[in-house]
């Protein structure tokens, strides 16, 4: 299987799990659910733009895409989603770095990208006016086991 369709199959898994999320829940009726963040490291190595969206309760979804890179992910907060709080979250994050535009030497021809695979696990804080702060840390693993990490800084709408 290439890293190509690892992340088609992906990015279908996380758009089925936003057709069926419910517009609006009585925990988080009236929020602002969409988000544009500036990310470093985390769904877009090493710099990017992200778009998440608040699909339950407990769950996020975002697609980024950054230099060099495109990638997707959820979020998982288990004591729910409110404005005003830190809040825990764990989640998955699927990455493809382009190998190419990596080698700043130009001896490579081969453009299929490396996969990374991230397990975030860290804080989230969604402000009433819109800001929206998060951090965290975990394991990746690409051609092997590393520490990855994210700060991500954006506005909700």
């Amino acid at each position: 299987m290439t890293k190509s369709t690892v992340l088609v199959i992906f990015s279908i898994l996380l758009i089925s799990f936003s057709s069926i999320a419910q517009e609006t829940t009585s925990g988080i009726e009236g929020m602002r659910k969409n988000a544009i963040s500036f990310n470093i490291l985390g769904t877009t190595p090493f710099v990017g733009i992200t778009y998440d969206r608040i699909v339950s309760e407990n769950l996020s979804v975002e697609i980024g895409v950054g230099i060099p890179s495109v990638g997707a992910g959820f979020k998982y907060y288990p004591s729910g989603i409110k404005e005003s709080k830190m809040l825990f979250h764990i989640g998955l994050t699927g990455t493809i770095i382009s190998a190419k535009a990596l080698d700043i030497w130009g001896s490579s021809e081969d453009d299929a990208g490396i996969f990374v695979a991230y397990l975030p696990i860290g804080v989230s804080f969604f402000g009433e006016k819109g800001f929206n702060l998060g951090v965290d840390l975990g394991p990746a693993v690409a051609e092997k086991f590393a520490p990855w990490g994210n700060v991500k800084v954006g506005y909700r709408f």
